[in-house]
């Protein structure tokens, strides 16, 4: 079974707010977008969005496997 690509992918603070209906309108807004992922996570001071890019460069896959190769 292949491990998911995205994992321990950073993700980055995009706006907080006070009520989740709030962060929920933000990331509806934000989701529309088809190449990034779009999450609110609940904290100790409101609610947070956050984001990172779904897209998986090729680059980065590339240079794994050839150290895989070279073990």
């Amino acid at each position: 079974m292949e491990a998911n690509s995205l994992y321990g992918r950073p993700w980055t603070d995009v706006a907080r707010f006070s009520s989740f209906e709030e962060a929920d309108k933000k990331r509806k807004q934000l989701s529309e977008d088809k190449d990034t992922q779009v999450k609110v996570k609940k904290t100790d001071s409101g609610f947070t969005v956050k984001v990172r890019s779904a897209v998986v460069e090729q680059d980065i896959e590339q240079k794994t496997s050839k150290a895989k190769r070279q073990k």
